[in-house]
């Protein structure tokens, strides 16, 4: 029966099999097993010792899980006509139940990320991945089958949790459908994650052994920094977006809980106009949604990289639709009905939310950036065949859509319209905003800067990605990370302080669009001197783009001229 199990397996998904067999070694689920009871053993062990002993109700001492009148900000401990004292057993159950899903999802995530990165640093090493990828299996199965596969020991892990899981939930009066919606929740969380992992191990292997730490510390960082600082943030504030992405705020009975607080509920939370945050269910969905719409994108990305590691992550068409999506998803977080409806001289709720949206939309453009800049080669096939279509004489209108949908010409005019997509989108937050003109007007300023610093680092990374070098992709992250990185530390270094001044200096940098949302000074911030700032920064992106022409042009021809006398 095992067997035709395999044989039936085998056929279905070849990589699965193959993964299954590498990895389910008897040492190996025993280990598991027994790290998976234990670890479950010690949490119950230790909320265990979090009870009140049978002295406390005599020295009037207070407990979290006793039931009586609150004495120093915890419940005095009573005891029942038996001498027993009164426990709250469903607030210990949730409090169990809710830790239990905090190891849980972060430990599939973090350990599922780094095993799947991991294993593809290690199958490029040795040199069975190019084998892969000769292989007669479509890439979806490859890399469903990689999914599945190499984190099996995790999952195993964790299905020795679900009884404890399911059994302190529902001891906690947690309705079956709640925990089932949760799940449902790390499900997708790791269906979008893990998708992301193969990703980053694929075009990131440049890396080296690095690699896998470096995705699942972002990935540990991401989850513990969005769990703390949105504490305290209304669930009115687009920066409640990246509470989407962390499964920790789909916890069942969280804000219940006597370890978290109630500014991790949804109650207030709206989209728009929409009031979604009422109902769980509706939040849920939107959580599964978002992670399934971003792990499409993900997945179009995969498979234009697996087959060919020199294609670009996304299609230009591609990346304007993920603009469009992201830009419309987080603009709806924001605190609509604050910006519409509420007006007062010291109010500053449309450009808080403005701040927020562009810092959103800053790792969305560093990241297309990387997904639809072609490198050395591509470029250098389209220098050629360009050439050669110019010297056919085709139109002005082949060579316009060639840089809007082309999928190997210069990533310029396609970062550009992606950065009109998100400031169109943007700018009806200062339409609709009931504002002082300053305000808006100063909105509008820090659109254009973070225009104009979108169109820099696109040119800039073209330029590096077509260096006749070993290493474009190092030079090209390497030379965004001084461009952005350096102008801040300079001023840090020299003494920032709120003058005049030093806003204007901070135009230059990374920052602009913030020292235009907040000027110290309203009065100082004068249209000329924006369009001065803007015309400097166009200059320095002209001159990156006029270089890369002449390479381009003289690659081309070079190309050409080879092609020609064979």
């Amino acid at each position: 029966m095992l067997n035709n199990f395999l044989d039936r397996l085998g056929n279905w998904n070849p990589q699965l099999l193959r993964e299954l067999k590498g990895r389910l070694q008897l040492r190996n689920i025993i280990l598991t097993i027994t790290i998976s009871l234990l670890s479950q053993f010690l949490l119950f062990i230790a909320f265990q010792s979090q009870l009140p002993i049978s002295k406390d109700r005599f020295f009037n001492n207070s407990n979290k899980y006793c039931t009586g009148k609150l004495l120093y900000g915890l419940p005095k401990c009573l005891s029942d006509e038996f001498g027993d004292t009164i426990i709250n057993w469903q607030l210990w159950w949730l409090d169990l139940f809710t830790w239990l899903s905090i190891f849980v999802c972060f430990s599939l995530l973090v350990i599922g990320i780094y095993l799947l990165i991991s294993d593809l640093a290690n199958e490029e090493r040795r040199g069975t991945l190019n084998f892969i990828r000769l292989s007669p299996q479509e890439s979806q199965n490859i890399l469903i089958g990689k999914m599945l596969g190499v984190p099996i020991l995790p999952y195993l892990a964790i299905a020795l949790a679900i009884p404890l899981h399911l059994l302190s939930g529902l001891a906690a009066n947690i309705s079956l459908g709640a925990i089932l919606g949760f799940d449902a929740v790390v499900l997708a969380a790791c269906l979008f994650y893990y998708s992301a992992a193969l990703l980053f191990g694929l075009v990131g292997s440049w890396l080296g052994g690095f690699q896998a730490w470096l995705g699942s510390g972002v990935v540990l960082s991401f989850l513990l920094l969005t769990k703390q600082s949105l504490l305290s943030n209304s669930a009115n504030s687009a920066f409640v977006f990246l509470r989407f992405f962390n499964p920790f705020y789909f916890i069942p009975g969280l804000s219940d809980s006597s370890d978290f607080t109630s500014g991790y509920q949804w109650n207030d939370f709206n989209w728009f106009v929409f009031p979604f945050g009422n109902n769980e269910i509706v939040i849920t969905s939107l959580a599964i949604f978002n992670f399934f719409a971003l792990m499409y994108f993900t997945w179009q990305a995969l498979q234009r990289c697996f087959r060919n590691p020199n294609a670009t992550m996304l299609s230009k068409q591609q990346s304007y639709l993920l603009t469009f999506y992201f830009t419309i998803s987080s603009l709806g977080c924001a605190n609509w009905q604050s910006i519409v409806w509420e007006k007062s001289s010291y109010s500053s709720v449309m450009r808080d939310e403005l701040a927020c949206l562009l810092f959103l939309h800053f790792w969305l453009f560093l990241y297309l950036i990387a997904a639809i800049t072609p490198h050395r080669q591509t470029l250098q096939d389209w220098a050629r065949y360009r050439h050669i279509a110019g010297q056919k004489g085709l139109g002005n209108s082949y060579v316009i859509k060639d840089f809007i949908f082309g999928k190997k010409s210069p990533s310029l005019i396609a970062i550009a319209l992606n950065a009109s997509i998100a400031i169109t989108l943007l700018s009806s937050l200062i339409i609709l905003a009931n504002d002082h003109t300053q305000n808006k007007i100063s909105a509008v300023y820090a659109l254009i800067f973070a225009g104009s610093l979108a169109m820099l680092y696109a040119a800039l990374a073209q330029l590096m990605l077509f260096k006749k070098t070993r290493h474009q992709i190092i030079w090209a992250v390497g030379s965004l990370g001084v461009v952005i990185v350096l102008p801040v530390f300079i001023m840090l270094m020299f003494g920032f302080n709120h003058t005049s001044n030093s806003n204007f200096i901070g135009l230059f940098s990374v920052a602009a669009p913030l020292f235009a949302l907040y000027p110290q000074n309203v009065e100082k911030l004068y249209p000329i001197g924006v369009l001065f700032v803007v015309f400097v920064q166009g200059i320095m992106s002209g001159l990156l783009i006029l270089q890369l022409r002449r390479q381009l042009k003289k690659a081309g021809e070079s190309a050409t001229k080879v092609l020609l006398s064979q």
